[in-house]
């Protein structure tokens, strides 16, 4: 699931992206791979969980949107790849999901 937010005015003359107001759509023939995670216990008790996901060339997904992946929401990290393959099948929207857990 895509997730993504407009973008409104902070009140004080800035554009800010509004997750509150964020829509959500359906977007299938992505594969999923488990990515290396990491664990920050200096600043923060928690895990990073990562994935790369594979999808349609033409897939409409931004550096700056969200994926709702197994219930989390993951951000958008090194923005979006499009990676040409030697046919359409071989060809792929490509990025790297990441959240933080705890």
């Amino acid at each position: 699931m895509i997730v993504r937010a407009p973008r409104v005015d902070d009140g004080r003359g800035n554009e800010a992206w509004d997750w509150a107001n964020a829509v959500e759509r359906e977007s299938e023939g992505w594969a999923v791979d488990v990515g290396a995670g990491s664990k920050d216990t200096q600043n923060r008790d928690g895990d990073s969980i990562a994935y790369t996901i594979r999808g349609p060339l033409d897939a409409d997904l931004r550096a700056t949107d969200r994926v709702r992946l197994y219930g989390v929401l993951h951000e958008v990290t090194g923005g979006v790849g499009r990676q040409m393959g030697a046919t359409a099948r071989t060809s792929h929207t490509v990025a790297a999901l990441a959240a933080w857990e705890g």
